[in-house]
Parts: structure tokens; sequence; C-alpha cells
């Protein structure tokens, strides 16, 4: 009966120690896993700020493009007001130069 005692005393040991074992691989594991939630909600916030920021520069891009084409449109009629308002080109006369 002692020796059975023994025996039980001796695994309740071994579960114990296998128990703490195992305790603290799940703390370790339970660390690892909070600092990469952090991670992630860091990373999360980021790429919202990125994001807005992305939208900002788009919407600049398209109010940029416009004014570039309504630029482009004045310049072509300023073109065509230059145009009309020149005279037509003079045909080019010889010119001689003598020496006296």
């Amino acid at each position: 009966m002692e020796e059975r005692m023994r025996n039980v005393e001796q695994n309740l040991r071994n579960v114990k120690l296998l128990l703490q074992e195992k305790v603290s691989q799940l703390k370790d594991q339970l660390h690892r896993n909070t600092k990469a939630d952090k991670m992630i909600k860091d990373l999360y916030i980021e790429n919202s700020q990125l994001l807005k920021a992305l939208e900002v520069t788009e919407n600049q891009q398209k109010v940029t493009e416009k004014n570039n084409y309504l630029l482009e449109e004045k310049i072509s009629s300023l073109n065509k007001i230059v145009r009309d308002l020149s005279p037509s080109p003079v045909p080019a006369v010889p010119y001689h130069f003598t020496r006296s």
C-alpha cells in the first residue's frame, strides 16, 4: 500500500511539474499574443490614416486636373483670339541693299 502511495505521489508531482510548465508556456504565448494584438491595432490605425491621406491626395489631383483642363481651354481660346487679331501676313518684299 505504501509503495502504491509513493507511486501516486510521484505521479502527482510529475503532473504538477507538467502543469506548471504548460502554465509558463501559456503565459508566454499570452504575452506574445498581446504584443501582436497591439501591433495589429497600431497598423490598423496607421492604415486608416494612410487611407484618409490618399483620399485627400486623390481629391487634390482631381481638382488640379480640372484646373489644368480649364487652363488649357483658356489658352486655346486666347490663341484663337490672337490669331484673329493678328493681321494676315504681308508678303515679303525683297530688299536689295546697294552701296554707293
